[in-house]
């Protein structure tokens, strides 16, 4: 059986351990939210290592006196550090990584274990591609629709009070793209507490339609046959066979005319071009 050298694990020494709460997509979090996760360590153990990279393999000024800097597990790392005081840690060390690889790889690990909230997950994106990127180049990437990684995007647009509503699971995605649609700050905070209240009014059973006209999703008119037929040909003549839900959605009057373009436009790019990942400006 062939071994696979990439996935060794060592028990290695925490001081040696470079902890980068900057590099962590999570940002800071509290001891006190990881207590608990202490006490599930000490009573069964370590279910998964972290991961952990070699500190000549990482891009930029490292302070003086560690081996390695902790890719993913900072939770974890922080739990055993702080409460259980191991000298010693499991972790498993990727060799080879870029700074891209690594952050990567400590988004989708925090993503594959379901435990980031929306604006967790928009604030990792930002940090996971802070030179922009296409919306198609993104989702191929992290195997996630479009549509996921502009609703978050779009989500950062929003006043911080709206955001803090959906960290808390208050609001949904389909409730952040009525919210980016409305043209002030006031408007966008008032409607997201209506949507709240409503919440907590109705339940389960609560929806857009309780709070009125103004807090639905707006509906275009649905594209005649010429207007559709000279949509294809712009695509064709910029040589783009894809974008069928996308054209789909448009036909129907789910996107506006601005966001197809937009979406042409940025399917036309070359590798060596990139896209600003900025999604709040869509109609």
């Amino acid at each position: 059986m062939k071994r696979l050298e990439q996935y060794d694990t060592y028990p290695l020494p925490l001081d040696r351990i470079y902890y980068d709460a900057d590099f962590n997509c999570r940002g800071q979090f509290t001891l006190q939210s990881i207590s608990g996760l202490a006490e599930s360590i000490r009573l069964k153990g370590l279910d998964f290592p972290v991961v952990v990279q070699p500190i000549g393999d990482v891009a930029g000024k490292v302070p003086a006196g560690f081996d390695y800097r902790l890719v993913a597990g900072h939770r974890r790392f922080k739990a055993i550090q702080t409460f259980l005081k191991w000298l010693e840690i499991p972790a498993m060390i990727r060799a080879g990584l870029n700074d891209h690889q690594a952050r990567m790889l400590n988004f989708v690990e925090n993503l594959e274990r379901q435990d980031l909230n929306m604006l967790e997950e928009a604030r990792g994106l930002r940090h996971l591609y802070p030179n922009g990127v296409t919306l198609k180049a993104a989702a191929a990437e992290l195997k996630r629709p479009t549509r996921w990684v502009h609703d978050r995007l779009r989500l950062m647009t929003l006043p911080e009070d709206v955001q803090q509503l959906a960290a808390c699971g208050l609001l949904a995605a389909v409730h952040v793209q009525v919210l980016v649609g409305m043209k002030t700050v006031a408007e966008q905070i008032e409607a997201a507490r209506k949507i709240v209240a409503a919440k907590r009014d109705r339940g389960k059973t609560a929806s857009l339609k309780h709070l009125g006209p103004k807090y639905r999703r707006k509906f275009g008119y649905r594209k005649s046959k010429a207007e559709i037929n000279k949509m294809v040909a712009r695509m064709l003549g910029r040589g783009i066979a894809g974008l069928g839900p996308r054209m789909g959605a448009w036909c129907a009057g789910y996107i506006s005319d601005a966001e197809i373009k937009r979406d042409i436009e940025n399917a036309a790019l070359t590798d060596a071009e990139s896209v600003d990942m900025v999604c709040g400006d869509a109609p």
